[in-house]
């Protein structure tokens, strides 16, 4: 709202322009606070030139700045009144005051509590756990070595009498066609079974107990040699 009758102040003070502004407009001191959104105490440091009594200059005059534009009137008219009341009492806008303030930390901000100790103790420990845990089930996760030193893979033998010997890993569990052999402490076997004649396929299997297998595969051939007759005169006598 815009006015036309205004009386001249001559004392080139802001406030009692800014208290015929409220009054013109018929409004309480508390009522222009509530319609403008501005706090009650800022308007009366305002009207009464309390200058110890307003925020940073350059926050307070974009405040009267909106306040005065509520109105419709001249803005630049008052926002000159008040620079010149700032000019006039030397108050200015220090700019430290927009950097950010230094932080003091106390004699004990940088001391290792014996909480923090323990945290970080836990979180190592279930670290380590957790990484010895994933070790263990990768090494669950293999196969493990076999080598079958005994027989041959196609071996032909004369006599049904085979023993098979061979390395794994220490502590597996070592299977020859359905039998348990013995593993010794050193991770080495030996069994011994017999062949019937003809092809036999044998099937070596060394697994974890909680794991994956190795599997190896020999053929033995077993020809027994045919009985020589023997001479007639001899078997006379």
């Amino acid at each position: 709202m815009a006015f036309v009758l205004k009386r001249v102040n001559g004392t080139g003070k802001l406030g009692p322009d800014l208290v015929e502004l409220r009054e013109r407009a018929g409004l309480s001191l508390e009522q222009a606070a509530k319609v403008a959104k501005l706090t009650p105490s800022f308007l009366r440091a305002l009207e009464e030139e309390d200058w110890s009594g307003l925020p940073d200059p350059v926050y307070a005059e974009k405040l009267l700045k909106s306040y005065v534009s509520f109105f419709g009137v001249n803005e630049s008219y008052y926002l000159h009144k008040f620079r010149e009341g700032l000019r006039t009492r030397e108050i200015e806008r220090n700019p430290a005051d927009f950097l950010p303030r230094p932080v003091k930390l106390g004699a004990t901000a940088l001391v290792v509590t014996p909480r923090i100790i323990a945290a970080v103790g836990f979180l190592c420990f279930v670290f380590l756990l957790g990484g010895y845990v994933y070790v263990q089930a990768r090494a669950m996760s293999l196969a493990p070595d076999l080598e079958i030193v005994n027989p041959v893979d196609g071996l032909r033998v004369d006599d049904p009498h085979v023993v098979i010997q061979g390395q794994t890993l220490s502590g597996s569990i070592v299977d020859i066609n359905g039998v348990e052999a013995t593993v010794r402490p050193d991770g080495s076997f030996s069994h011994e079974m017999n062949v019937p004649r003809g092809t036999t396929l044998i099937r070596i299997v060394s697994r974890r107990r909680h794991g994956a297998e190795s599997v190896e595969v020999r053929r033995v051939i077993y020809d027994r040699a045919p009985v020589t007759a023997l001479p007639e005169e001899e078997v006379t006598q």
